[in-house]
């Protein structure tokens, strides 16, 4: 994930090779955390179930997954790096899980971007997060050629996997033919800019409605009462297209919808809306199962703002790497059943619009 700060259960520097390797080749199945096929923690679902690898599914989910490879002497690191693919998995069976009720999963490896980088000055942050994008944008085109064929999707990403994923809604589908297939982008854990939209995204739209379709769904998860946001802007990243680079939003409004009533606005969604959560982290409850009513979300400050807060000791654990309130890890763990019930809603507008005759 972005932001200088290392994702769960990577509490110790990795050692690895000096250079990233070569580009993954995405004909094979190797270069895929996911894909139908493969067995992996995508077709898990809580409590240790695993569904079928179902071809009959109606959609298919392209996940993104956030930074988990820490290394400290490279800028990108190789698709192979043991201890980041382990992390990866398990962000994996966090992120990716509450799509698998009604789309297949594909999840490239790529070269990300190493922790470190996010913490240097801008202009050193440009080469290995477009060395990354390219990963990412290979794979899903890969994607789109040998597995779409017509079928609707989600782009589903966190951190540094929705920089890219927004970056990729405006290379590739954004205007495109895609773009009528795309049921929604949940892009959870970046700050994202309003102004995105005025440009290369003007026709995928912010979600402002549980229904609407075609839409980038995109939050980000404090306490209530938090209050060190603009720090949290200054080290997060997006793609600015039209001066063609990496930049932080500080100083920018941003988007965020509240991830329990699926609306913009700081109406309170309250703790009996919220349809549950997934234990992230913690030996022994860690997706062990769905916990519902746990907390209420409000819209302020650009931000998803939760209350009251989380039993953190006993279903929540980042590895004690972000300070009190900052629930980066668990932007997907909080919601995962509302996600989930959202992605089929969705995807039943998508279906009942596309179904509707011209007119």
């Amino acid at each position: 994930m972005t932001g200088g700060l290392p994702c769960a259960f990577v509490l110790a520097v990795m050692a690895a090779g000096a250079m990233a390797d070569s580009a993954p080749d995405y004909d094979l199945a190797d270069s895929w955390l996911a894909r139908p096929g493969i067995e992996s923690p995508a077709l898990l679902v809580p409590g240790g179930d695993r569904i079928a690898d179902d071809a009959s599914l109606p959609a298919d989910a392209f996940y993104i997954h956030p930074t988990t490879g820490m290394n400290t002497d490279i800028d990108n690191v190789p698709v192979d790096d043991e201890s980041a693919l382990a992390t990866a998995r398990l962000m994996l069976m966090t992120q990716a899980t509450p799509f698998n009720g009604v789309a297949r999963i594909f999840a490239p490896r790529y070269r990300q971007a190493a922790l470190p980088v996010f913490g240097r000055d801008l202009a050193e942050v440009q080469a290995p997060m477009n060395l990354a994008y390219q990963d990412v944008r290979r794979a899903f085109v890969h994607y789109v050629r040998h597995d779409n064929r017509g079928r609707p999707f989600f782009i589903v990403a966190h951190s540094q996997g929705s920089n890219h994923a927004l970056r990729l809604l405006a290379d590739e589908v954004a205007g495109s033919p895609l773009q009528n297939l795309l049921v929604g982008a949940y892009l959870p854990g970046m700050p994202v800019p309003l102004a995105v939209f005025d440009g290369d995204l003007a026709t995928v739209p912010p979600c402002a409605t549980p229904t609407q379709t075609g839409c980038v769904a995109a939050w980000g998860t404090f306490a209530d009462g938090y209050t060190d946001f603009d720090d949290w802007k200054a080290v997060n990243h997006f793609w600015d297209s039209a001066q063609g680079r990496w930049r932080t939003a500080l100083g920018m409004e941003l988007v965020n919808v509240n991830p329990v009533s699926w609306r913009m606005g700081g109406v309170m969604a309250p703790v009996e809306a919220h349809l549950g959560a997934v234990p992230f982290g913690v030996r022994g409850s860690h997706f062990a199962r769905i916990v519902p009513r746990l907390v209420g979300v409000r819209v302020a400050a650009d931000f998803a703002l939760v209350t009251p807060v989380p039993d953190l000791a006993d279903l929540f654990d980042d590895g004690g790497i972000f300070e009190a309130g900052n629930y980066h890890v668990f932007d997907i763990a909080l919601f995962w059943a509302d996600i989930r019930a959202n992605a089929a809603t969705r995807l039943d507008a998508w279906e009942r619009r596309d179904a509707a005759p011209d007119g």
